[in-house]
C-alpha cells in the first residue's frame, strides 16, 4: 500500500512540477508576444499615417499646378498692373457707373509658401443685373482670385446700389507665366450658361419684386413678445399698416413673398425663394443683409 502511495505521490508532484513549469514558460513568452502585439499596433497606426500623408503630398501637388495655371504673372508689378486692366474692362463690360479700382500694396501670404497677395478695391454704382453679370464673369475667368467682401447699399427710389468690393489675388513665384494673365476660364460657377443665373435678378429682394419704393418703406419697427413668443412687427409706411408676424409665417410685401424663418430680440430672418436675408430693426426692406447659405 505505501508503495502505490509513493507512485501516486511522486505522480502529483510531478504535475505540479509541470503546472509550474508551464506558468513559468507561459510567463517568458507572455511578456515579448505582449510587445509584439503592441508593437504590430503601433506600425498599423504609423502605416497609416504615411499613407494620409502621401495622400496629402498627392493632392496638395494637384492643386499646386492648377494654381500656377491660375496664378498671376510671377513678375508681381506686372501682375498688378495687368490684372488691375483687366478689373476696369469687366467694370467697363458690365457698364457700371463712377467705377474707381485701387491696389494695395504686395503682401506675403501666410499659409502658402512664397506667394504673394495683391489686394484691389472697387467703388462703383450699379443694378443688381449688372452686379450678377459681373460676379457671373468675375469667377468665369480663370484667374487665383477671389472677393474678400461686398458691400451693397440701395439707392432709394432707385434701381441703383452702391457697390463697395473688395478682392484678393495670388501670385507665385513659378507661375507658367511672367508678363501675362491667365487665359483659362474657370469650373467654379454652378451653371457655365449666365442666363441661368437671371432668378437672382428677378427675386431682388431689394426692390421687393421691382418696386423700391415699397421695400422703402415696409420697416420693421420692433419684435415683441406676446404670450411669451416673438413677434416680428412690420410698419408700411405707404398705407400706414402693420404686420404682425411670427416664426413661420409668411410675410407678403407687393409681389414680395417670404417667410419668416428665425426672430430675435434686435434681428429677423427672412428667407425667400431659398435665400436667406438678415434685418435689424429700425432697417427696411432695402436695407436687407443677405446671410452665406451656412447661416
Amino acid at each position: 500500500m505505501s508503495k502505490y502511495r509513493k507512485y501516486i505521490l511522486l505522480a502529483i508532484f510531478g504535475a505540479m512540477v509541470c503546472y509550474s513549469g508551464s506558468d513559468w514558460l507561459l510567463g517568458q513568452f507572455s511578456g515579448p508576444l505582449a510587445s509584439l502585439e503592441h508593437r504590430k499596433v503601433e506600425l498599423r497606426h504609423e502605416i497609416r499615417q504615411v499613407e494620409r500623408q502621401l495622400d496629402h503630398a498627392h493632392k496638395t501637388a494637384k492643386e499646386m499646378d492648377l494654381w500656377k495655371a491660375q496664378s498671376l504673372p510671377s513678375d508681381v508689378e506686372q501682375a498688378r498692373s495687368a490684372y488691375r486692366e483687366w478689373l476696369l474692362e469687366l467694370v467697363g463690360h458690365v457698364q457700371f457707373v463712377d467705377p474707381n479700382v485701387d491696389s494695395g500694396e504686395p503682401v506675403n501670404r501666410k499659409g502658402m509658401a512664397h506667394a504673394t497677395s495683391l489686394s484691389f478695391s472697387l467703388r462703383a454704382r450699379g443694378t443688381l443685373a449688372q452686379l450678377t453679370r459681373f460676379l457671373y464673369d468675375f469667377y468665369s475667368a480663370g484667374h487665383l482670385h477671389q472677393i474678400r467682401s461686398l458691400s451693397i447699399t440701395p439707392v432709394q427710389g432707385t434701381e441703383a446700389l452702391d457697390l463697395a468690393i473688395s478682392i484678393e489675388a495670388l501670385v507665385l513665384p513659378n507661375a507658367d507665366r511672367k508678363e501675362l494673365l491667365s487665359s483659362k476660364r474657370s469650373n467654379r460657377l454652378a451653371s457655365e450658361r449666365v442666363d441661368d443665373y437671371q432668378s437672382i435678378v428677378e427675386r431682388n429682394l431689394f426692390g421687393v419684386g421691382g418696386s423700391a419704393q415699397v421695400a422703402d418703406y415696409a420697416f420693421l419697427t420692433a419684435v415683441n413678445y406676446v404670450d411669451r413668443q416673438p413677434e416680428a412687427w412690420f410698419s408700411i409706411r405707404t398705407n400706414d399698416s402693420v404686420l404682425k408676424l411670427r416664426q413661420g409665417e409668411r410675410l407678403e410685401i407687393g409681389s414680395f413673398k417670404g417667410t419668416i424663418a428665425a426672430i430675435t430680440d434686435t434681428d429677423v430672418v427672412v428667407e425667400s425663394e431659398g435665400e436667406r436675408w438678415l434685418l435689424t430693426v429700425g432697417e427696411n426692406l432695402s436695407q436687407a443683409a443677405a446671410l452665406p447659405p451656412e447661416y
